[in-house]
Protein backbone atom coordinates (compact mmCIF):
# COMPACT_ATOMS: atom_id res chain seq x y z
CA UNK A 1 0.00 0.00 0.00
CA UNK A 2 1.28 3.48 -0.89
CA UNK A 3 1.83 6.12 1.76
CA UNK A 4 -0.50 9.05 1.17
CA UNK A 5 -1.52 12.32 2.77
CA UNK A 6 -5.10 13.60 3.01
CA UNK A 7 -5.79 17.34 2.87
CA UNK A 8 -9.19 18.72 3.91
CA UNK A 9 -10.47 22.26 3.25
CA UNK A 10 -13.69 23.22 5.04
CA UNK A 11 -14.92 26.42 3.43
CA UNK A 12 -18.20 28.31 3.47
CA UNK A 13 -19.60 26.70 0.31
CA UNK A 14 -18.13 23.18 0.46
CA UNK A 15 -15.73 20.74 2.05
CA UNK A 16 -13.00 19.58 -0.33
CA UNK A 17 -10.59 16.70 0.05
CA UNK A 18 -7.37 15.78 -1.69
CA UNK A 19 -5.32 12.58 -1.52
CA UNK A 20 -1.65 12.95 -2.50
CA UNK A 21 0.99 10.21 -2.65
CA UNK A 22 4.58 10.52 -1.41
CA UNK A 23 5.77 11.82 -4.80
CA UNK A 24 3.19 14.63 -4.81
CA UNK A 25 0.90 13.00 -7.35
CA UNK A 26 -2.79 13.65 -6.77
CA UNK A 27 -4.45 10.27 -6.27
CA UNK A 28 -8.04 11.45 -5.68
CA UNK A 29 -10.18 14.53 -5.05
CA UNK A 30 -13.69 14.99 -3.71
CA UNK A 31 -16.04 17.75 -2.61
CA UNK A 32 -19.38 18.04 -0.86
CA UNK A 33 -21.57 21.17 -0.79
CA UNK A 34 -22.53 22.92 2.45
CA UNK A 35 -25.68 24.85 3.34
CA UNK A 36 -25.32 28.45 4.49
CA UNK A 37 -28.14 29.83 6.62
CA UNK A 38 -28.81 33.58 6.58
CA UNK A 39 -31.46 34.11 9.28
CA UNK A 40 -31.08 37.92 9.24
CA UNK A 41 -29.42 40.46 6.96
CA UNK A 42 -25.68 40.43 7.60
CA UNK A 43 -25.79 37.11 9.46
CA UNK A 44 -24.39 33.81 8.20
CA UNK A 45 -24.50 30.50 10.07
CA UNK A 46 -23.31 26.98 9.42
CA UNK A 47 -23.76 23.80 11.41
CA UNK A 48 -20.61 21.99 12.61
CA UNK A 49 -22.57 18.75 12.14
CA UNK A 50 -22.91 19.59 8.44
CA UNK A 51 -19.12 20.12 8.23
CA UNK A 52 -18.58 16.69 9.81
CA UNK A 53 -21.09 14.92 7.54
CA UNK A 54 -19.56 16.52 4.45
CA UNK A 55 -16.07 15.47 5.59
CA UNK A 56 -16.81 11.82 6.27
Amino acid sequence: MKECIIGIDAGTASVKGLLVDATGTIVATASAPLQLSTPRPGWAEQSPEDWWKATI
